[in-house]
Parts: C-alpha cells; structure tokens; sequence
C-alpha cells in the first residue's frame, strides 16, 4: 500500500476519533452496559452524541434534533465519595448544526453558544435548544446525567450541555426527580461501587408532541423574543439502572418512571417492564422492540427488589416530608445558579 494511501487512512481515522456526532458509539462505548446500545428508541431524526469536552468523552446521548431534546443519556456513576453538585456554564453542541453552516463542522466538541461567534446564531435553533428557548418559560432544564454523579471537573461540567436537558416542571425536578438521583446515588454507592461493581444508567424521556415551550414570548429587556413553540416537554421521566458484576448474584438492575408534573409519583419498574411501557407511551407496534439493556441485568435478582424497595421507602419519607412541611409550596434553593437549574 503506497504511503499516500496509508497516510490518507491515517488523516480520516484521525478525523473519525474527533466527531462528537458520530455514526455510531464506538467512540464512547465504554458507557453501555455489555458494549451494547439501548434499543427501539432512535428515528431518522436522532443523532448519535458522544459527549465530548476538551479531548475526553464522558458519556453518550441519543439526540433529537426534531424534538430538540435528548432521547437518553447513558453514563456511569462517578467513584468519588463527597461529591457535591458544581455550577456550570451551558453549552451547545455544534456538530448537530454543522450543514447549517460549515464553519462549525472544525469545532468538534461541546461550546459555549456566545463562544462560536455565529454571524447568524440562528442556524443552532433548526437542530437543537439554545438558552433562549428556555428562559422566562417557568421550566428548569433538568439534566439527564445528573452532574452530581460525576468526578472531577471535567466530567460535571460536560453535563452542562442543552444536549443533556429537557424541559422538566421545578416541582418535579427539584423535589421529585432530585430525591430519586440522591437516593440511588446512595444505594449504588453501598451495593454496586463498594463490591466492585460497575453502574452503568440510562435515563431518559417519554416526548409529549403536543406540548411544547411556550411560543410568543418577549421580553425586549433581556432581548427575548421567541416566534415559534420549537423544544418538546417531556410528559415523562424514566431511568434504567445496571450494576454490571463478575458474580452474577451481584448483578442486578431495576427502573423508575415519572410524569413530569408536580406530586407525580415514581413507579418502580424492572427494566423489562420499563421497555414494554415506553413502547406503550410511545404509540409503538407490538412488534416494534426496545431494549434498554442487552438481557435485562439479572433484573429478575432478590437484590434488585431489595434495593428499589429501600429506595421507594426514601421516597415515601420524602413525599411525607413535602406533604407536612408548610412551606411545601415554596420550592428548595436551586441546586444550580438560578438560571441554570437541571
């Protein structure tokens, strides 16, 4: 093979490993359970995102640019103990726009939206959220990787992408949605991380079409000025937990599923009931499969109801909690600057 062949083969796999849009996940498959990928869920209009900051990949999303939200997000609980939740500045992901405009296509990770100097910033609205959509719009955008998972700079910052947000009621996302992450956070801590497991989550939403942020709003102070009702609300919230374990009785997994709405109550699911009702919500054909995990996880494990049921006990306490506080109808500080909730 001659040199310029191979130096040519050479330029595009270096080009390849750079894309954080990308064909498929093998540049972040590390965070899939068994290597393989969630299935069912993706469409013509979702993309592939290896969630890319600096030079490192922290976790996968699937991305769709109709809808402008993530499907899911697939990551690994972070091994650090006392983490603590970090603000972070809000990102776009430029590949998503790159056939709008081809000076994107050389910026091959996660940016800042007022970093790229865009003569026209509104070719980033026609593949994914921007800020804007989001602001005086009474919704956080709630993280699907949740930063307070991860390790190190770095790895919370990178969830600070819009790629990794959906539109979540604060209700719901900083009393409901947060209890769940801080209980599961400690149980796989103690039952997976301790034993030398390895958690591997997807969460992810169920789109309501019908409903989207609100359109016609203008606030010429904070130059506002939004003409068309473009993101997707979620009308559910759902995570899928795997504690992947050299010994099978170790091994377990289980699912939570939501509706985005205040004083909505978490269900607990096995991840092969999770599957069958987001075919269900979604309108799917019987014979159309999704799969979250490759074979369930041992979902049908004496741990993994143990461990759910410690956690649904945590939730009971806290929705009594909310129940009984007087202040229950004053939301909690925000876990992040003001407007940067998720």
């Amino acid at each position: 093979m001659g040199s310029l062949v191979l130096l040519g083969l050479a330029l595009l796999w270096a080009g390849l490993a750079l894309a954080a849009v990308v064909p498929d996940f093998s540049l972040c498959n590390e965070y899939f359970y068994g290597g393989v990928v969630p299935q069912g869920l993706d469409t013509p209009n979702t993309a592939n995102i290896c969630q890319k900051l600096e030079s490192k990949y922290h976790f996968a999303t699937l991305y769709d640019k109709s809808w402008r939200i993530p499907v899911w997000a697939a990551y690994k609980l972070g091994t650090r103990k006392g983490q603590v939740q970090c603000e972070g500045k809000w990102k776009v992901e430029p590949q998503l726009s790159k056939a709008e405009d081809a000076s994107l296509e050389n910026i091959q990770r996660m940016t800042e939206e007022k970093k790229l100097n865009l003569k026209d910033p509104s070719v980033l609205k026609k593949s994914q959220a921007i800020l804007q959509d989001y602001e005086k719009t009474g919704y956080d955008q709630g993280h699907l990787n949740p930063n307070s998972y991860q390790c190190g700079k770095g790895h919370r910052e990178a969830t600070y992408t819009l790629t990794n947000a959906v539109p979540m009621h604060p209700e719901f996302n900083r009393k409901i949605w947060y209890a769940l992450e801080r209980n599961l956070n400690k149980q796989l801590k103690d039952k997976c991380i301790n034993v030398k497991g390895t958690p591997f989550l997807v969460t992810g939403v169920v789109p309501n079409t019908n409903l989207k942020i609100p359109d016609k709003v203008e606030d010429q102070k904070k130059n506002i000025q939004r003409d068309d009702a473009r993101v997707v609300v979620p009308s559910h919230v759902w995570t899928a937990v795997c504690c992947d374990h050299s010994d099978n009785n170790k091994k377990f997994s289980f699912a939570f599923l939501g509706e985005n709405k205040p004083n909505s109550n978490l269900e607990h699911l096995s991840v092969a009931e999770l599957s069958t009702k987001l075919r269900q919500l979604y309108g799917f054909a019987n014979t159309h499969a999704v799969k979250i995990f490759k074979d369930d996880c041992n979902a049908g494990s004496a741990e993994a109801q143990n461990i759910a049921s410690a956690i649904e006990a945590e939730l009971h306490k806290a929705a009594l909690k909310r129940e009984g506080d007087d202040s229950s109808h004053t939301l909690p500080p925000p876990k992040k600057p003001k407007d940067v909730q998720g």
